[in-house]
């Protein structure tokens, strides 16, 4: 039985070009989003999560002017702030000050 004979030939289009069309609309999966998270800093993940709750995603923030994404960065800055001085961070370790 060889490998090469089995179907190769029975198909009107060519595999590339379904599978290209397919994965090109396809959203990223789950385990692909997890793999981004988890490859990012502690920081990139706390900036990403500022964004949100700004109502912004990273593709938008990056699709911004440098001045627009200062201005966001700068408020951002002050949230992390606030929220350090409020003792209100989201979960334990957001903002820590730690000797070693």
């Amino acid at each position: 039985m060889s490998i090469s004979s089995l179907g190769a030939t029975s198909s009107p289009l060519p595999a590339t070009s379904v599978l290209g069309s397919a994965s090109a609309k396809k959203k990223p999966s789950t385990e692909d989003q997890f793999l981004k998270i988890a490859g990012e800093t502690p920081q990139q993940r706390m900036f990403n999560s500022m964004l949100s709750q700004l109502g912004i995603s990273e593709d938008q923030f990056k699709a911004m002017s440098p001045a627009d994404q200062q201005k966001i960065a700068q408020k951002i800055q002050e949230m992390v702030q606030q929220q350090a001085q409020n003792g209100s961070a989201k979960g334990t370790g957001l903002v820590m000050d730690k000797s070693v």
